[in-house]
């Protein structure tokens, strides 16, 4: 009863937005590591959030499709996320405009 109480009141709780400034910030300096299980399952991880879960999960399919495709020295991994990160800041920024006017 309690824990369906605290579960409920977890849920109902207002996610607080983070301005695009700070996100912005966070995409800047994100790293995004991927690998693939024994099951052939591929996994992404972020050293930090960007403060959008949404963004979050676009960096983290962007860049292990890039390792899918072939991306597989150092060099081509990091170009990609450099391209990823640099599309997915135009996007944010976009948007900020967008707000602003």
């Amino acid at each position: 009863m309690i824990l369906t109480s605290l579960l409920l009141a977890i849920q109902a709780a207002p996610a607080e937005t983070v301005p695009e400034i700070v996100v912005l910030g966070n995409l800047r300096s994100v790293q995004a590591s991927v690998g693939q299980d024994r099951e052939g399952n591929w996994h992404c991880s972020l050293s930090k959030s960007t403060g959008r879960p949404r963004l979050d999960d676009r960096f983290c399919r962007a860049v292990t499709q890039c390792v899918r495709e072939g991306a597989s020295d150092q060099q081509a991994v990091s170009s990609c996320i450099r391209e990823t990160r640099a599309r997915l800041m135009r996007r944010v920024e976009r948007a900020m405009e967008r707000n602003a006017s």
